[in-house]
């Protein structure tokens, strides 16, 4: 599963790859939302429409967030050998 980061000065942001057609977004602990796919979820952080109010209030203060996956870290997450 492909998991997402990206740094922002109040924390980092996490797509996290729950099955082929289900994404989730986290900050810190906080569950965000869940989405299609980790792109939609991208374009939420972008638009600053997260319901992670600390993020959220910034909209008109921050430039250049990325509105795709481009510039977030790619990750993949190992999954257990049986």
């Amino acid at each position: 599963m492909k998991n997402y980061i990206y740094n922002t000065n109040i924390g980092t942001f996490e797509i996290r790859q729950i099955s082929h057609m289900l994404y989730q977004l986290w900050m810190k602990e906080e569950l965000l939302g869940e989405y299609a796919s980790a792109e939609l979820a991208a374009e939420d952080v972008a638009a600053f429409d997260t319901d992670y109010a600390a993020w959220d209030q910034l909209k008109n203060e921050l430039d250049d967030i990325p509105r795709n996956l481009s510039e977030w870290t790619a990750r993949k997450e190992e999954t257990p050998r049986k």
